[in-house]
């Protein structure tokens, strides 16, 4: 308990410095420091995000790989590079000329 007591009161002088700073600084100079503030939060927002959406993409391409690789109804034919031809296709309707 006396620790967390110890890094609430760090903490909060710390705040009270940052503040007694910003308050101290010329209008034009605490403009500059809060657009660079907003812009540093701006940067770390997105980086946690793109983390995310990244790690959220991949388990979505596994899933959609693993479904593929395992998919029980695979229809016989062959492979021709990487075009499919079925050995059945065509064979459903007669073709009747016009």
């Amino acid at each position: 308990m006396n620790l967390l007591t110890t890094l609430l009161a760090g903490a909060g002088l710390l705040i009270c410095i940052f503040l007694a700073i910003h308050m101290s600084l010329s209008p034009r100079r605490r403009q500059q420091l809060d657009a660079h503030l907003r812009d540093a939060g701006r940067r770390m927002t997105q980086f946690w995000r793109g983390r995310r959406f990244k790690k959220s993409a991949a388990n979505e391409a596994e899933a959609a790989i693993r479904r593929a690789q395992g998919s029980a109804a695979k229809p016989e034919g062959e492979w021709d590079g990487n075009v499919y031809r079925p050995k059945r296709f065509g064979e459903d309707k007669p073709r009747k000329p016009h």
